[in-house]
């Protein structure tokens, strides 16, 4: 058991060959981590911060930290925003900071949005703290140095009141670390990207309900194809309840209240069903927004 989790640990070190693109299960309302496109679309500033600690009691398990913040220009048709991540994966760290610009367009009675994002990326290994057999192998004796690497993203986003619909490519560029240089290097690598495709939509069951599902898609060519697929129940704009499905991996119970019209707090958690289940203990996840928008939310809440 301790070999398969040593070798399970080493896997996830070395995924730093190819782009990791962070995952959360509350991702409706924090967008700007799957497209670039989604700044500006709560109509008002808006602040997301999100914790997730994934495989509870599986040592080297993913950690996520995400802070962004968005908000459309006044008389303009831009929006800007900012990301921050930190994720570390087993023995490898990705701290990154990606800004955003989104291009927003009326159209059909809803908004039509092209996004961009660019940024860079701290890249850090731990080597020295894998468990190896051979202790002399020069390759796991020493850390590699932080290594600032540039990134960019792209997408595409349109919503009405009632529905939405995205594309996006995030984390454009792949990085990989070459053990016997000691040293990172850039790729342009279509092996390791991760297109996304998002929808939702918002049925009224009666003045005081509503049911919203939605779905995300992304594909690589490593893993293939990874669905999730979401239920809300939205009980007078003020609590949410919902259950997810992602192929492969988890079943997801999810509860969010709204206390005031500007804040929003969520916790997630995730049941794996994925061959490691039996060795760790779940996925927590915290999120918290606060948007200062108050006058719009309260005509015209968002729900996505």
């Amino acid at each position: 058991m301790r070999t398969t989790l040593l070798t399970i640990t080493l896997a996830c070190a070395v995924s730093v060959l190819g782009q990791h693109t962070p995952l959360t299960s509350q991702y409706l309302f924090n967008g700007l981590l799957i497209n670039p496109a989604y700044a500006g679309t709560r109509d008002a500033m808006a602040l997301n911060l999100t914790w997730r600690q994934q495989w509870v009691g599986f040592e080297g398990a993913p950690s996520t930290q995400v802070v962004s913040i968005h908000s459309p220009i006044k008389r303009s048709r831009l929006a800007l925003g900012l990301l921050l991540v930190n994720d570390q994966i087993g023995v490898s760290r990705q701290t990154g900071a990606l800004t955003n610009i989104a291009y927003r367009l009326p159209f059909r009675k809803g908004k039509l949005q092209f996004g961009i994002g660019a940024g860079v990326s701290l890249l850090q290994a731990n080597w020295s703290g894998l468990a190896v057999q051979e202790r002399n192998d020069v390759q796991f004796t020493t850390d590699t140095r932080g290594s600032l690497q540039p990134n960019f993203s792209t997408g595409i986003f349109y919503y009405k009141k009632a529905y939405f619909i995205g594309a996006s490519m995030p984390f454009v560029l792949s990085h990989g670390f070459n053990a016997e240089r000691n040293s990172w290097t850039i790729r342009n690598d279509k092996a390791q990207y991760q297109p996304m495709i998002t929808g939702g939509y918002v049925f009224k069951l009666s003045r005081e309900m509503k049911f919203k599902p939605s779905t995300l898609v992304r594909y690589q060519a490593a893993g293939g194809v990874q669905t999730d697929l979401s239920a809300n129940l939205i009980i007078r704009d003020k609590i949410w309840t919902g259950i997810s499905y992602r192929s492969k991996d988890s079943v997801v119970g999810s509860f969010e209240v709204l206390p005031t019209p500007q804040w929003r707090l969520g916790y997630a958690y995730d049941l794996g069903i994925s061959a490691i289940t039996p060795y760790h203990s779940g996925t927590h996840e915290l999120m918290m927004q606060y948007e200062f928008g108050k006058r719009i939310h309260v005509r015209d809440p968002r729900y996505f």
